[in-house]
């Protein structure tokens, strides 16, 4: 898919420099007006996979910034109520400090980071449904408590982690409910 982008990038640079080249100031208006790549054609080329991931989940996020040399297209947007957080220290029962997660435009495409102060939050009584990725796209539902002991093994000692299993990141996808406190929380996969 990387490729594929590079390629039709490539194209829609060429053809943009083309007409850069090829017309004055004066011929703009004649050419149309709209050349380069910020017309409809590059900008439909350049939109991000629609396949969920780490690099590319579905749904609304803040706006991330780009690298130079990235080509992700628009940053990828969250479904309602889920939010991108980076722990910054294991959790304990029961909490967890994190930041908010921005998306990245890097060369493997929209990578979640932590951003800005660590925010306090408390995971909600009873039922909290939590989720460990297995590789790309695959997650499998453990105990809440069991993600706790994986997300600080992945910070503290990650080769004490254990197949199905790898540190993928320390991003986790979150919702919470109307108090606030975590009921869902689902790492994130990226290679």
């Amino acid at each position: 898919m990387q490729s594929t982008r590079r390629i039709i990038g490539t194209f829609a640079l060429v053809a943009a420099l083309g007409s850069v080249t090829a017309c004055g100031p004066d011929d703009t208006a004649a050419a149309g007006g709209t050349a380069g790549p910020s017309g409809a054609g590059a900008s439909a080329a350049a939109q991000p996979s629609a396949a969920p991931s780490a690099k590319a989940p579905a749904g609304g996020g803040p706006t991330g910034s780009a690298a130079p040399g990235g080509d992700c297209g628009k940053p990828p947007k969250l479904p309602a109520g889920h939010k991108m957080v980076e722990p910054v220290a294991p959790p304990s029962k029961g909490s967890m400090s994190a930041k908010d997660a921005q998306p990245t435009c890097t060369p493997n495409d929209w990578i979640y980071h932590g951003k800005g102060e660590a925010k306090y939050y408390i995971f909600a009584a009873g039922e909290v449904k939590a989720e460990l990725a297995t590789g790309s796209g695959s997650t499998k539902t453990v105990p809440v408590g069991e993600l706790w002991m994986h997300a600080g093994d992945c910070m503290t000692n990650p080769s004490a982690v254990k197949a199905p299993y790898s540190c993928s990141g320390n991003i986790y996808d979150i919702t919470v409910d109307h108090e606030g406190n975590i009921d869902s929380i689902k790492e994130v996969w990226h290679p």
